[in-house]
């Protein structure tokens, strides 16, 4: 999928979140851009809210004005964002239904497991800026390793381009 920009990380509060809504931002004016947040956990939702569900899979269109990851892709300019809960063993069945919402366009995904089942056009792994790499299981896997120092990041979000439906990041 060379239009997904993917984003793993580190551990908890590595700080996914923030970058994903800084390039959605940066993005959003420029071309549209499609959110994606893919968890484990279950979640509160609006039933309003379900386009897609089954006995492994909830799909949300996220349309919510709160603090959870998805409503602040939406408030960082993203045209659309879904949000998935599906457990870890289930993902791969979750890339079908996926692959029938999803847009061309820029989708900027945070998810702890999708790197192992389809191949991004660009793949961040955000850690801490003076953590270990916990997540070793994600470095065959070749991602740009992103450092946050609390403030910012060390990724130049202005040497990412988006053009012929494929991100990646200049040199």
């Amino acid at each position: 999928m060379p239009n997904l920009l993917l984003i793993g990380g580190n551990g908890r509060n590595a700080g996914k979140t923030t970058l994903a809504c800084k390039i959605i931002s940066f993005f959003s004016t420029k071309t549209e851009v499609t959110g994606l947040k893919i968890s484990p956990h279950r979640h509160f939702y609006n039933e309003e809210n379900v386009i897609f569900r089954n006995e492994k899979i909830i799909v949300l269109d996220e349309k919510q004005n709160t603090e959870k990851d998805s409503s602040l892709m939406l408030q960082a300019g993203a045209n659309k964002v879904y949000f998935v809960m599906v457990k870890p063993e289930h993902i791969k069945e979750s890339i079908d239904k996926l692959i029938e919402l999803l847009p061309k366009n820029l989708i900027v995904c945070e998810s702890g497991g999708l790197h192992e089942f389809v191949t991004p056009g660009l793949f961040l792994m955000v850690k801490r800026k003076d953590d270990e790499i916990v997540k070793k299981n994600l470095l065959p896997f070749s991602p740009t390793i992103v450092n946050n120092d609390g403030k910012n990041f060390d990724l130049d979000i202005q040497k990412l381009e988006f053009q012929d439906h494929q991100i990646k990041i200049l040199t």
